[in-house]
C-alpha cells in the first residue's frame, strides 16, 4: 500500500466516478482501477461498489476513505511544514495552566526570537490538554503547578502520557481579591475567612479534582464559580467580592494596568500557610528542550525567581 494509492482512491470517492477521477489525475481509467483493486485485495476490503452510473461507497469503504483522507492531509501538512524550512525556520509551542508569569516569560521570548519569520504558539488552558498537548506533540513543553499530593495522584497520568515533571522551585500561595474586599486589610488570612465569599476557581471540565490549578480543590467551599479563562476570572475579581487562589499575583500589582483602576488586585498571605506549589515544566521522558524551548524555560525560570510579595505598606 503507497501513499499514492490512498490518494486515488480519496479522488474516486470525492468524484463517484473512475473515469472521472482518471481524468482529474491525468492517468488512464485501466492504471487508476488496477491501484484501486490493489490496495482492496491488500486491505482484504471492498472499498468501492461499481454500477452502470458511477460507484458507491460500502461501509468498510467509507470507513476506509475517512481514514485515508487523514492520512493524505497529514502528509500534505507535513510537506508544507518542512518545504517551506528555509522561509519559516523557527517553530515552538508551550502549552501552560492560567500562570501570568508562564505568559510573561512567552512574551519576552517573543524578542529574542532570532528569524524574521517563526511559527509559535502558547496555549493557556486546562491540565489534562497540557498532558495531551505535550505527550502528541502539539507543545513542546507545558508549565504547571502542583501540590505534593497532586504529583502523587498524577504521577500515573504522566507515566501513561510518558512525560516527565521537571520541577523549577517551590511558591507559597496567596489569596488574591480586589482592595476593596472586606478582608483585605488584613494583615493573613485563612481558608475558614474566605468560607463565605465566592471563590472564583479555572473548570477542568470533566477531569479528575486533583487536576485542579488552586490548592483547595480538597476543601467543600458554599461559593464556588467555575471560569475557563484569566481575563473573565480578573474581571470577577475586580467587581465582586469573589477571591481566587494560586502563586500568580506577586508582581501584576505593579503594573500600570492594575494601578491605573480603583479595583486593584491585592495578595493576602496565609496564616496557616499550605504547602508551597511545585512549579515546573512538562517534557516527553528521554527528550530535551530545542533551543528555542531552552531560551523560554530560562526566561520562565526569571519570572519565576521575581515572584515576591510586595511590601505592604503602612
Amino acid at each position: 500500500m503507497t501513499l499514492q494509492n490512498l490518494r486515488y482512491i480519496v479522488e474516486v470517492a470525492r468524484c463517484r466516478s473512475f473515469s472521472k477521477a482518471a481524468q482529474s489525475l491525468f492517468m488512464t481509467q485501466s492504471a487508476l482501477s488496477a491501484a484501486v483493486r490493489e490496495t482492496e485485495e491488500e486491505l482484504g476490503i471492498q472499498i468501492f461498489r461499481r454500477t452502470n452510473r458511477g460507484v458507491t461507497l460500502t461501509v468498510d469503504g467509507e470507513d476506509c476513505v475517512r481514514h485515508c483522507r487523514e492520512i493524505v492531509e497529514r502528509s500534505d501538512d507535513l510537506a508544507v511544514r518542512y518545504q517551506s524550512r528555509d522561509t519559516v525556520p523557527t517553530y515552538f509551542s508551550v502549552s501552560a495552566q492560567h500562570l501570568p508569569f508562564a505568559v510573561r516569560a512567552f512574551d519576552e521570548l517573543m524578542d529574542n526570537l532570532p528569524d524574521d519569520r517563526y511559527d509559535v504558539a502558547f496555549r493557556e488552558t486546562e491540565t489534562n490538554r497540557i498532558l495531551h498537548d505535550v505527550s502528541t506533540d502539539r507543545s513542546e513543553l507545558g508549565v504547571a503547578a502542583f501540590l505534593p499530593d497532586q504529583l502523587a495522584l498524577i504521577r500515573k497520568s504522566l507515566y501513561i502520557h510518558d512525560l516527565a515533571f521537571v520541577e523549577l522551585a517551590k511558591l507559597n500561595v496567596y489569596a488574591f481579591m480586589r482592595k476593596r474586599h472586606p478582608l483585605a486589610g488584613r494583615e493573613t488570612v485563612s481558608l475558614a475567612d474566605l468560607a463565605g465569599y465566592p471563590f472564583v476557581t479555572y473548570d477542568q471540565q470533566k477531569a479528575p479534582s486533583y487536576y485542579s490549578e488552586e490548592c483547595v480543590f480538597f476543601d467543600s467551599l458554599k461559593k464556588n464559580v467555575h471560569v475557563s479563562d484569566r481575563a473573565t476570572k480578573m474581571s470577577i475579581l475586580r467587581s465582586t467580592d469573589a477571591f481566587s487562589i494560586g502563586v500568580d499575583l506577586p508582581n501584576f500589582n505593579l503594573d500600570i494596568y492594575f494601578k491605573r483602576r480603583n479595583t486593584e488586585l491585592i495578595a493576602l498571605p496565609f496564616a496557616d500557610q499550605p504547602e508551597p506549589l511545585r512549579v515546573g515544566y512538562l517534557i516527553k521522558n528521554g527528550r530535551q528542550p530545542g533551543e528555542i524551548g531552552q531560551k523560554y524555560l530560562e526566561l520562565l525560570s526569571g519570572h519565576i525567581a521575581r515572584l515576591k510579595l510586595p511590601e505592604r505598606e503602612g
